[in-house]
C-alpha cells in the first residue's frame, strides 16, 4: 500500500511516524516548506512533487493548514485522483466543502491526535462512504472510531486532539513545584513518568472516577482541602470551557 502526505508538519509526522510499524506501507510526502522536506530526507522516507504524490499513492492525506486546504484542492482537482482516497485532516474544513473542490471522489476526513506517533492515538472518521477499511488501517496507529455527525469531528479534534497540550501545560506546572523537591531535572520527569503510571494503572482497573477522588480525599485532610479549592475555582468548568472554545474556532476556521 502507498501513502502519500501533502504537508509534512507535526500532525504529519505523527501519522508518518504511526504507520511506520507496518513494513508493508511505503511512505511518501510533500511539502514545500525545507525543514519538512529535510524531516523526511533524515528518517528515511521519499519526498516527492505534488503530482508524484498523488499518481503513485492509493491514499492521500491531506494535512495541510486549513487556510491552504482551498488553493491545494484547486491543484489537485486537475490531477488523475481516480480510485484513491482522499484523507483530509484540516481542523473546521467541512466535507462538503472539499468535495465541492474534489468532486468525484472518495473524501473522508479524520482527525488523529498525537499519540498517533508512538502507535497510541485516537482518530475519528466521518464522510460518507464505508469507512471499514479506512478503519481499519487507522487502527494501526490506535483506535478508531467513526462519528455519524460531523460536529462530533470539531468535539474530537478539542477533545482528544488539543488537550493533551492542556495536560502538557499542567503538567509544566506539576514538574516546577516538584522542583521544590528534587534537584535534578531527569529525576524529576522519572518521577512524573512514575506518577501517571500510577494513575493509568488505577483506572485501567474500570474504577469509577469519582470513587478514585474520595479514596485519596480523607476527611478533612490535604487533599481534600485541595480539590475544595480547585471546586470552588470551577476547574473542571474552565476545562470544559477552554474545550468550547477549541470548538468555537474550528467552526470559525470552517467560515475563513
Amino acid at each position: 500500500m502507498n501513502i502519500s502526505f501533502i504537508g509534512c508538519g507535526h500532525i504529519a509526522k505523527a501519522l508518518i511516524k504511526g504507520f511506520s510499524a507496518d513494513k508493508e506501507i511505503n511512505i511518501f510526502g510533500f511539502d514545500k516548506l525545507e525543514d519538512n522536506l529535510k524531516w523526511l530526507n533524515e528518517n528515511g522516507y521519499k519526498y516527492l512533487s505534488l503530482k508524484a504524490c498523488c499518481d503513485c499513492s492509493d491514499i492521500i492525506f491531506l494535512c495541510v493548514r486549513p487556510q491552504d486546504m482551498h488553493d491545494l484542492c484547486n491543484e489537485l482537482a486537475s490531477g488523475n485522483l481516480e480510485d484513491k482516497k482522499i484523507i483530509s485532516v484540516a481542523a473546521g474544513i467541512k466535507l462538503d466543502q472539499i468535495e465541492k473542490l474534489i468532486p468525484r471522489n472518495k473524501v473522508y476526513r479524520v482527525m488523529p491526535n498525537i499519540g498517533s506517533k508512538n502507535n497510541l492515538g485516537i482518530t475519528a472518521v466521518f464522510s460518507k462512504n464505508d469507512n471499514q477499511e479506512l478503519l481499519e488501517l487507522l487502527k494501526i496507529l490506535g483506535e478508531a472510531y467513526e462519528v455519524d455527525n460531523e460536529d462530533q469531528i470539531d468535539l474530537h479534534t478539542v477533545l482528544l486532539g488539543s488537550t493533551p497540550a492542556f495536560f502538557y501545560d499542567l503538567l509544566h506546572e506539576f514538574e516546577s513545584r516538584v522542583e521544590e523537591l528534587i534537584d535534578d531535572k531527569d529525576q524529576i520527569r522519572v518521577a512524573t513518568i512514575v506518577f501517571l503510571s500510577s494513575l493509568i494503572t488505577s483506572i485501567s482497573k474500570g474504577q469509577d472516577l469519582l470513587e478514585l477522588v474520595e479514596s485519596v480525599a480523607s476527611k478533612g485532610g490535604t487533599t481534600e482541602a485541595g480539590i475544595n479549592f480547585l471546586r470552588e475555582q470551577r476547574f473542571n468548568e474552565i476545562f470544559s470551557k477552554a474545550v468550547d472554545a477549541g470548538i468555537i474556532r474550528a467552526r470559525e476556521l470552517s467560515k475563513d
